[in-house]
């Protein structure tokens, strides 16, 4: 075979046969890699901004006691609602814990007036989506618009424009579901802005001593790569299962915290987004379960509230919550296993709303967080048409559609 002749000795390749060449190779990468814009930048691209540092306990919305008047907490708290999940068979439309449609909870919980009065006394509510149990709206939509309206149906009926995604297995692993997620919120918060206001959103996911996993990790590089504004990662330093080796709840806590925060600082500067001028700490959140936790020995007490929240104020973290508004008080004395965990209380020696007290000490919750309109999103899909199945079980008799308990 011949091979390819050189040119002339000394001689000089023609400008224009430069030009074409550079022109060929760069269609020829064009046509085959797609690279996003922001990995092309030699400086961080902008990422997440410094938004109001807020303290809000998780309220199960179908926990086993009678709803109250007003969601508890004082005024200047938020208030996580949980969970919003697909409707039982893992249809695609939102229903509370799989339990109750959205007109249902109306009815039966009074749920949309306890929310109106919560914001109208200045308090911010939040709804999480997902959690332990049921199945989290991305998987069991099909459509990526189909998966916007389920959302948007829920923003729009209790006006609130903070989000919170709960993803906990077998959500956390479901690949397909998080690019459907990641594109559905990228796509709400753009008609959020249109309307000129923004949706706040945060992730939830479990953290370890060291801290997140390989599918937590992946969850939230899809939401940046979609172009979703992230306002922060809430790591669940609870039911952790290590070994504390006499180390206090708190200090494991903090030891999962510190993983995650390297882990981000990591993530971002591997995607070139740039973090606040507060760093990793400045998106984060830390959510601890109060009291007796699910795994045996576990005790979140008074003290380590404490702790933790003094951690938080140290390193000005975005966020501190807290499982749960419905478990902050003491249990009653005939309870049969004070040792075991409980849907309804502590399991330890506290008074009424103590350990949101301690936990939310300097966090005040700014305008930006309080509700405003929803978002514009069309509500066809509507999950507001109660079951066409057996009716709603009264709230004595709901399972707990979050986590044991």
């Amino acid at each position: 075979m011949t091979g390819p002749s050189a040119p002339p000795s000394g001689g000089r390749l023609s400008v224009w046969r430069v030009l074409v060449g550079v022109l060929v190779a760069l269609t020829v990468v064009a046509g085959i890699v797609v690279v996003p814009w922001f990995l092309l930048r030699d400086e961080a691209a902008p990422g997440a901004a410094t938004g109001p540092r807020w303290f809000g306990g998780y309220y199960d919305v179908t926990a086993t006691d009678p709803p109250a008047d007003v969601l508890p907490g004082s005024g200047s708290d938020a208030v996580v609602l949980a969970f919003v999940t697909a409707a039982p068979g893992d249809a695609c439309r939102p229903t509370w814990g799989g339990v109750y449609s959205l007109a249902e909870a109306g009815d039966a919980l009074d749920l949309d007036h306890r929310i109106a009065q919560k914001q109208q006394s200045g308090a911010s509510v939040t709804v999480s989506f997902g959690g332990a149990r049921g199945t989290e709206l991305a998987g069991a939509c099909a459509s990526i618009g189909d998966l916007m309206n389920a959302y948007a149906a829920v923003l729009e009926r209790y006006t609130v424009t903070t989000i919170d995604l709960d993803l906990e297995r077998p959500a956390l692993s479901d690949v397909l579901a998080g690019d459907r997620r990641a594109e559905a919120v990228a796509r709400l918060q753009e008609r959020q802005r249109a309307k000129g206001s923004e949706l706040s959103v945060w992730l939830t996911l479990p953290a370890g001593q060291d801290g997140l996993g390989t599918d937590g990790l992946r969850s939230i590089r899809q939401l940046l790569q979609a172009g979703v504004q992230l306002s922060g990662v809430n790591a669940m330093t609870m039911d952790d299962g290590a070994p504390l080796a006499g180390r206090s709840m708190a200090a494991a806590a903090i030891t999962s915290l510190t993983a995650v925060h390297d882990q981000l600082g990591r993530l971002y500067d591997d995607l070139h987004l740039a973090l606040p001028a507060g760093g990793a700490w400045a998106i984060m959140g830390a959510t601890p379960m109060i009291g007796h936790n699910d795994v045996h020995d576990e005790v979140f007490a008074l003290d380590d509230a404490a702790t933790l929240n003094a951690f938080a104020q140290k390193q000005r973290l975005a966020r501190v919550s807290m499982w749960s508004l419905n478990r902050d008080r003491a249990c009653d004395a005939d309870r049969q296993d004070p040792a075991a965990a409980s849907d309804s209380c502590s399991g330890v020696a506290q008074g009424d709303a103590a350990f949101a007290a301690v936990l939310g000490r300097g966090f005040t919750v700014t305008p930006t967080l309080l509700a405003t309109p929803g978002p514009t999103a069309s509500r066809s899909g509507s999950a507001a048409a109660p079951f066409t199945g057996s009716p709603a079980p009264p709230p004595a008799s709901t399972p707990t559609p979050t986590r044991d308990p």
